[in-house]
């Protein structure tokens, strides 16, 4: 029996033994939303392990078919869908699936704002624009959910056609400097990763602006080691420096992954994949 299947069995043992006992049923609902809730926040601290990564997605997603207006573990249910995407499944066809799960669920919250609701409402034009004016009426409540939309909808499109992403443009420029202005510093200078790598991906962008963008991100947060990857990939393979390649990744793979304990699974993840471009650089700069 596999680790999910027998997380299942285990919670439908519960219900059905609790399900025995008289009393309120609000209370028994209540407490199943708790364990849940605490499972999900339980294996997610322990994401470095993959079979917890696992774990911690199957109970983020029972709580959240249970009580999705909890608007912070729905976020989190969002992010655990980018790390799960990004850093474990293999798959290409999983991954699309998963990222895009986690972005249907920030655009969800997004989308449903007050804010975003009345600007859209009152705004004049195609859904397009109402949509874009609606995300510049957000505050910075929804910074969260307006990352990790970007992030999974970002990921999502990052090995499409050039077709497909170029029909987010507009959307995806109007999102990330939404969150500059309310954030730049959000997520480890995250607006300026995701600057860097959507313009190192955007047909006829200079390449010197995503570097400028990149180079933001790491001043703003030096020990987040997922921008000096993303540099090394996108950038320094596209500018054929391949000295400035294998030096940055030998500082991230030499780099003390704990000095941010918050972000320790992501800085060892990004260590593994610093670690595998390292192996195939010669490939990259045929």
């Amino acid at each position: 029996m596999t680790n999910l299947n027998y997380i299942t069995a285990l919670f439908v043992i519960v219900i059905l033994f609790h399900g025995c006992h008289t009393g309120d049923g609000s209370d028994l609902f209540n407490k199943q939303e708790i364990h849940l809730k605490d499972r999900a926040l339980h294996y997610w601290d322990k994401r470095v392990n993959k079979n917890d990564v696992e774990k911690a997605l199957y109970f983020l997603s029972k709580y959240h078919s249970v009580n999705p207006d909890d608007l912070d573990i729905s976020i989190l249910y969002s992010r655990a869908c980018y790390f799960n995407g990004y850093y474990i499944e293999k798959n290409l066809a999983k991954q699309d699936s998963i990222f895009l799960e986690g972005y249907h669920i920030a655009k969800k919250i997004i989308y449903n704002s007050k804010l975003f609701q009345d600007t859209f409402h009152k705004t004049i034009g195609d859904s397009s624009i109402k949509e874009l004016k609606g995300i510049e009426a957000l505050d910075k409540k929804s910074i969260s959910a307006l990352y990790w939309y970007t992030a999974n909808l970002g990921r999502y499109l990052i090995h499409k056609p050039v077709v497909d992403r170029l029909k987010y443009r507009d959307l995806l420029e109007t999102i990330i400097h939404k969150l500059l202005s309310l954030d730049p510093a959000y997520f480890y200078g995250g607006g300026y990763r995701m600057l860097g790598t959507f313009y190192i991906r955007l047909p006829g962008s200079e390449l010197s602006k995503a570097k400028q963008y990149f180079d933001q991100a790491i001043q703003t947060y030096p020990n987040y080691l997922g921008t000096k990857v993303l540099l090394a990939k996108y950038y320094y393979t596209k500018s054929e420096e391949k000295e400035h390649f294998h030096r940055i990744l030998l500082e991230v793979k030499s780099a003390d992954p704990t000095l941010t304990p918050e972000i320790m699974p992501e800085n060892m993840y990004e260590q593994k994949i610093a670690e595998n471009l390292l192996e195939v650089e010669s490939s990259l700069f045929e």
